[in-house]
């Protein structure tokens, strides 16, 4: 394999990467300027006037518009720092050299913010839930989710052995 179709490749997935950092971060941000607005116009009666708009909040408890502001913002914030990682990763590849040994700690740290941001979801909706007096409580296991965790971990164990038998070659006559 070439160098040129390794630092393509890298290049197609880099572009790939930032067109999904983007559209998240413009639907995050427009998500939580909705439930703010929602958050506001429920502290205010259901209604809140803007210049040029009148708003309705009505229908939608004010438990449950906290409870999404507040997983988003913690499904956001992890999203973001999993892409930050990938970026990284990404930089190696299109550098020729993806086993280096940052690669695998940061794998770890992709799964770590992945199960973290998980129990915090959960954590968050148990207590939004108790705090709000809210009578139904979401929590679910979600398997895809830990397993993503659990393969990123054999992962991170493949590209730590893996730079470890590279280094170890090299070392060899």
């Amino acid at each position: 394999m070439s160098d040129t179709h390794k630092n393509s490749m890298a290049a197609v997935l880099s572009f790939v990467l930032q067109v999904v950092f983007w559209l998240a971060l413009t639907v995050g941000f427009i998500l939580f300027v909705l439930l703010t607005l929602g958050i506001l116009g429920s502290l205010n009666g259901g209604e809140l006037s803007l210049p040029g708009a009148q708003l309705m909040a009505d229908g939608v408890p004010m438990g449950q518009l906290v409870g999404a502001l507040i997983g988003a913002l913690i499904f956001f914030t992890g999203f973001a720092y999993v892409i930050a990682q990938l970026r990284r990763i990404l930089q190696t590849l299109a550098d020729g050299d993806p086993f280096v040994p940052e690669n695998a700690p940061r794998l770890t740290r992709i799964a770590i913010a992945i199960a973290l941001v998980e129990i915090v979801r959960n954590l968050a909706a148990l207590a939004t839930s108790t705090i709000l007096s809210i009578g139904q409580v979401n929590l679910r296991i979600d398997l895809a989710v830990w397993g993503a965790v659990i393969v990123l971990l054999i992962l991170a164990q493949v590209f730590k052995e893996g730079t470890r038998l590279r280094e170890e070659e090299k070392m060899t006559i």
